[in-house]
């Protein structure tokens, strides 16, 4: 188990939170608004490709949905946290499908739902986004109009 857990902290290090991070800085939003609305993105794709016409389940996916844009909206900046075991979960599901990718066959709308969550997931573990570089201004552009 302690391999999972090394590797779970290396890939949330290297692969999810730099472009986490970039975004948030871009956006001025925080980790946990970004873990919030991903949250929202994966579940109104998932109602997108929905598999199943039962109703019931139907009626399920769009009540998480609202939920979702809920916890998105008026509660986007509470600290939230990410379970380790489901962002492996969701790991190793990707993982299947990269393999069916490789062997030929399509990209299912699983994985991208799939690659979604867990950059949700490593949102929230995120503890900080640091403040954005500024640019340092050109010395030649004051020389010139001086």
């Amino acid at each position: 188990m302690r391999f999972f857990q090394r590797l779970d902290a290396w890939l949330g290090i290297n692969l999810f939170h730099p472009p986490i991070i970039l975004v948030c800085q871009f956006t001025r939003q925080t980790q946990y608004a970004m873990h919030r609305a991903l949250w929202f993105f994966a579940a109104c794709h998932a109602t997108v490709y929905l598999e199943h016409d039962e109703w019931l389940w139907v009626a399920f996916m769009w009540f998480f949905v609202a939920i979702t844009l809920l916890s998105a909206t008026l509660f986007a900046d509470w600290p939230a946290t990410s379970l380790r075991a489901f962002r492996l979960f969701w790991f190793f599901l990707l993982i299947g499908q990269v393999s069916v990718t490789l062997l030929g066959g399509d990209l299912l709308a699983s994985a991208i739902r799939s690659i979604i969550i867990l950059f949700a997931e490593y949102a929230a573990t995120i503890k900080t986004i640091p403040p954005r570089r500024k640019r340092e201004k050109r010395s030649g552009a004051k020389e010139a109009r001086a």
